[in-house]
Order: C-alpha cells, then structure tokens, then sequence
C-alpha cells in the first residue's frame, strides 16, 4: 500500500491523506541507492526476499519496492550500496477543488471564430501577456516543448490538441493519453491552450506526463530530460523537514532529479504550495494553538536551487491569502476567491486558484523566450525573466514575490 503523507498539502491544491499499512499487507517503499544507478545483485536480494519491482529511475538509482516482508525495510537499511530507503508517496486530486464555468455536453459551441472565453473571462493570462501583445512578437513554437508532469491531461481537449505533441503515462497499469482529475487538464491550458480560452504560449508544444507516486514523479521528471524537453512544470509536490527521515528521502532523491535535469538543460518550475506558510522559517505557529511544527519546513522541490519557485498573485497583484512564500524566485497570477483562473477542464472549461496555476504561467514563460531566443542559455533566460518581473502592488515585498510578477511582453522587449 502507498503511505499518504498526512496533514500535507500539493502545490495546486492537491490533497495528500494519512493511513498507515497493516502489518499483512504489502508496502510500497522508495529505496535510493548510493550510487546513481540500480545495481542488479541488490535487486536480486531484494527479489529473493520477496519484494516485487514496481517501478525504477535508472538515471539516478531509485526504484518502487513493493514488500509484504516486516523486515524488509531493516534489511535494506543495513545494506551499504543502499543511501536511504523509506515509504513510497502518492499524490491525488479531489475533485472539489475545480468548478466548471463551461461544458461541451451542455451545447457550448466550439466552433467559435476566436478565443471568446480569453476575452471575457482570462485576466491572468493578460497579465502576463500585456493583453495579448506578446504573441504578436513570439506566441512559441513546437521547436519548443514544456512538459506538464502532473495527474495526466485530457488529449480530447478542442483547444489543446493543436498544441498536444503527445502523452506518456509512469503510473503503472495506465494508458498513456489516461488522466484523473482536471488539475493536469487545467495546467496544460494555462501554458498552451489555442481555442476559446488561451495560455500564454498558443503556439507552444507541450506533452503530458500523468505520474501519481513520487517515485512516477522521478520517473516522470527524467524522462522528460532524455525526451529534449525545454522547460518542465511541476505543480505538485509536497513538504520536507530535514530531521524526518522519510522527508529527508524523498529531498535526497527529488534533487538527484533536478541534477539530472539541470545536466540536460531543462527548466523545472516548481509551485510553492498553498498553505500561507513562510516556507524555510524554523517555526509556523497559530494563535491560540501554538508551534505547528518544528522547522525549518522546506518545500520539496521549489527549495532546490535550480528549481524556479513561484508563488501566487492576485487581480489586484496582491499576495494570494493561500500562497506560500518566503523562498520564492517569481510570482504569477492564480486568482483567489475574488478572481479565479480559468482554463480547460475535461468537457468543457473551469476554474481554479492556486499556485498551481501560477507556476505554468512562469514556464510558458520560459517557453516563449526559448522560441524567441534559441541559443540562449537557462540561465541568460532565467535572469531575463527576474529583470523584467513586475513589482507586486503596495505592501508586496521580494519575500511575497522574488523578483516579480512574470511578465513574457517585458521579457520580449528586451
């Protein structure tokens, strides 16, 4: 059984649970080995105790052990080639957390002559746009790839199958055009939808990768650096504290991760997550109910140097009220209770709020500057994108924001 971390929440308001494994039934463990390959005599010894190879990450040594052995998990401690070993993580997306606006099966049109939701509805993506007038300089173009490594996304969708180059599935047993849930569906829009709403490259090529467990995360994450992607948008994650022994595993192999990606040249944009939280402050504590933990409390992956962590903006450039902050590169816009985002759900079209909807916003971003750019390199892009950042409205700081909010028409200008 996969273990929910409990009390936790993903970036784009996605929910993690607790429950813990009865001593008959078999869990899944995450076993990071010191080297950063899977040495075969250990996956020998793990077969003859049982123990059932669910998934593995050759690039950087990790595999999904699933094991009904009660002393599997000591055995794989006391064994030298094997860095750290711990349960396995799996994320999911409550339904709950989206509300449609539009639905094809309710004879909403198509057919329409232009992006007519954009118009009316899509504030955020004028935000970063300047109202559309960056696509008149560069819209993107399929040269350029963004990988949306999230709960899968719909290839049905009118308005993303122009920009849909294809799908890959790391949750075992799936198909790889499979989704659950709309959270995925909405990202993809947010980046590069082309129909009656618009992301912020329309022109952009982007592929899903639908993952569930952390180690399908891994997975999902290297694969797409071996595919040639540009720039990888990762709204999900969760937290981790150094003195927790699980966390500690799953920070250590998330940033075997992001080396392997950073070596290839791909961007990761991480969301920060959405529960109001200094992120690396060594103490949260409520009113009346004191410390909640004991710190410093990271976020998995936005923490990781070469991670781009964003955090959440408003209509009014404000700070969401759920946005987490503190260790933030850029902000973009994703909406609050006042103004939501909208984008592509399966059938039809919905809206969202969270920091998950502004982290794609931030690598399409990097997407369009990479089609208007080619030879420049991550980290020219990168500085490109910090200086020509808005400045958040009054009262706003470089805690709430990094460098800005992202803004791709400065970012062309120059």
């Amino acid at each position: 059984m996969k273990k929910w971390l409990a009390g936790l929440s993903l970036a784009g308001l996605l929910a993690l649970g607790g429950s813990g494994a009865m001593a008959a039934e078999k869990t899944d463990y995450i076993v990071t080995f010191s080297g950063q390959s899977i040495p075969q005599s250990l996956i020998t010894e793990m077969k003859g105790l049982g123990a059932e190879i669910i998934q593995e990450v050759p690039q950087i040594g990790v595999v999904n052990v699933s094991s009904s052995n009660p002393d599997f998990k000591a055995w794989a401690e006391s064994q030298s080639g094997i860095a750290a070993v711990s349960e396995d993580v799996e994320i999911r997306s409550p339904e709950t957390e989206f509300e449609f606006a539009y639905r094809f099966d309710e004879g909403l049109r198509v057919d329409t002559d232009g992006p007519d939701l954009y118009e009316e509805y899509q504030w955020d993506i004028k935000r970063v746009t300047n109202n559309g007038a960056s696509w008149d300089i560069q819209p993107g173009n399929h040269d350029v790839l963004v990988a949306i490594i999230d709960s899968g996304v719909d290839t049905t969708h009118p308005d993303l199958q122009r920009n849909l180059l294809y799908a890959k599935s790391f949750v075992p047993g799936t198909a790889d055009d499979s989704f659950r849930g709309n959270h995925g569906t909405h990202v993809a829009g947010t980046i590069g939808a082309n129909g009656r709403v618009m992301g912020v490259g329309p022109e952009l090529g982007i592929a899903s990768y639908r993952v569930s467990s952390w180690t399908s995360i891994l997975a999902g994450i290297t694969a797409a650096a071996d595919d040639g992607v540009d720039v990888a948008n990762l709204s999900l994650g969760t937290y981790s504290f150094m003195n927790d022994e699980q966390q500690r595993t799953l920070h250590l192999s998330a940033s075997r991760a992001v080396r392997y990606a950073q070596n290839k040249g791909m961007f990761i944009v991480g969301a920060n997550g959405n529960n109001a939280i200094d992120l690396g402050k060594k103490m949260h504590t409520v009113p009346g109910e004191g410390a909640q933990w004991s710190g410093p409390l990271h976020d998995t992956f936005s923490d990781i140097p070469w991670v781009i962590s964003v955090s959440s903006s408003t209509i009014n450039d404000t700070l969401a009220n759920y946005s987490n902050y503190g260790n933030v590169d850029l902000a973009g816009p994703g909406g609050d209770a006042a103004a939501r985002t909208l984008s592509t759900i399966s059938g039809g079209y919905g809206y969202m709020i969270g920091t998950s909807m502004a982290a794609p916003k931030v690598a399409a971003a990097i997407g369009v500057v990479k089609a208007q750019n080619p030879d420049m390199k991550p980290a020219q892009i990168r500085a490109l994108l910090q200086q020509t950042a808005d400045g958040g409205s009054k009262g706003t700081s470089r805690q709430h924001f990094g460098h800005g909010i992202v803004n791709v028409y400065n970012a062309l200008q120059r």
